[in-house]
């Protein structure tokens, strides 16, 4: 099984990096909860551009990202029993280099790491399960029959409905047992 996993709000839990350079920058008192839909910058009255460049800004300190969960690398490293993980993520260009140096800093295991221009851009991928954070690409991966979903919870994508071949979790040790239902 080729298994996708998104980085950002998956392993990295970068949006409380986001959150400290956005209320540096704006003067506002902002939290991970309080980002309850991935076009916050619409919210907070900035342009998509300067939402971008706050994340992008947060990868300049990958140091200070904490992971999503406590012991993620092995939490990761339970699912290479089920297939070959690749980190799938849609960060630019100039914030690849500081991401790869995160993943190897937490030990996170991975065959390849892949960069797309935009989250539409991995269903084109092919990959048989996609763990993500994305809202939008729940219901694109819901319409292919080869494709499964697994979304992490995030503030932002609360309100993704229940759809056919996506499973929500909570916690990565919930997604070995969906692997194994999934190969069946």
């Amino acid at each position: 099984m080729r298994i996708a996993v998104d980085l950002d709000g998956v392993l990295a839990e970068t949006m409380e990096a986001w959150c400290k350079r956005a209320n540096e920058f704006l003067g506002t008192s902002l939290r991970l909860a309080d980002l309850d839909t991935w076009a916050s910058w619409r919210k907070l009255g900035i342009s998509r551009e300067q939402f971008f460049q706050f994340l992008d800004e947060a990868w300049d300190d990958w140091e200070s990202i904490p992971p999503t969960e406590p012991r993620l690398a092995e939490r990761v490293r339970n699912l290479s029993r089920s297939g070959r993980i690749d980190i799938v993520t849609g960060r630019s260009k100039e914030s690849v280099k500081a991401a790869k140096s995160w993943l190897a800093e937490h030990k996170i295991p991975y065959e390849r790491f892949v960069r797309v221009p935009g989250w539409k851009d991995k269903i084109s991928l092919n990959y048989d399960v996609y763990i993500d954070d994305a809202p939008e690409l729940m219901p694109l991966i819901s319409r292919n029959p080869m494709m499964w979903g697994i979304l992490y919870s995030r503030p932002w994508n609360r309100t993704v409905p229940e759809l056919r071949h996506v499973f929500r979790v909570k916690s990565w040790t919930e997604i070995p047992r969906l692997l194994e239902q999934i190969q069946q």
